[in-house]
C-alpha cells in the first residue's frame, strides 16, 4: 500500500537562520540557551539542551550577527507549539504571538528583508499576499 503523502499547510516559508536564542519562562529568573535552526514571521524553531513545555508561554531573545557584522538582539513572545527529543538534545517550535514587525521587531525584520533580498529566497507569504518585505 501506497504511504500518503501529508500536505504541507505552513502559511509563511520557513528560512535558515544563523542565531542563538535565550528562551525565559514566566517566573523563572534564568534563561534557557538555545540554538535557532529556522525562523519564519510568525515563528521560530529551536534546538534546546533542556525541554521547555509543550504550551509554554514564552519570551525569546533573538541574537544574531548582522550583515554588517554587529551583534543584534529582539526579542519576541509566544508559545511552545511542539517539541521532540532528538538525541540530546530537544527540538523545539515557538509561535510568536504576533507576526514580526517593523515595531517590535525592526533589527530582525530588516535583516531578514536583507537576507530574502540577497538570496533571492520566497517571499514569505505562502498564501501569496502582497509581499511586505
Amino acid at each position: 500500500m501506497k504511504k500518503k503523502e501529508t500536505e504541507n499547510t505552513r502559511q509563511w516559508c520557513r528560512y535558515q537562520f544563523f542565531g542563538s536564542a535565550t528562551i525565559t519562562l514566566p517566573g523563572e529568573k534564568e534563561g534557557l540557551n538555545a540554538t535557532i535552526a529556522n525562523i519564519s514571521l510568525t515563528g521560530l524553531g529551536l534546538y534546546s539542551t533542556r525541554p521547555i513545555g509543550k504550551g509554554k508561554r514564552v519570551t525569546v531573545n533573538i541574537s544574531y550577527v548582522d550583515k554588517k557584522g554587529k551583534v543584534r538582539e529582539d526579542i519576541a513572545a509566544g508559545k511552545v507549539d511542539w517539541q521532540k527529543k532528538f538525541l540530546n538534545m530537544y527540538l523545539v517550535g515557538v509561535n510568536f504571538d504576533e507576526e514580526l514587525n517593523m515595531i517590535n521587531q525592526p533589527h530582525l525584520l530588516e535583516q531578514l528583508t536583507w537576507l530574502i533580498d540577497t538570496y533571492r529566497w520566497p517571499q514569505p507569504y505562502k498564501d501569496k499576499r502582497i509581499a511586505m518585505l
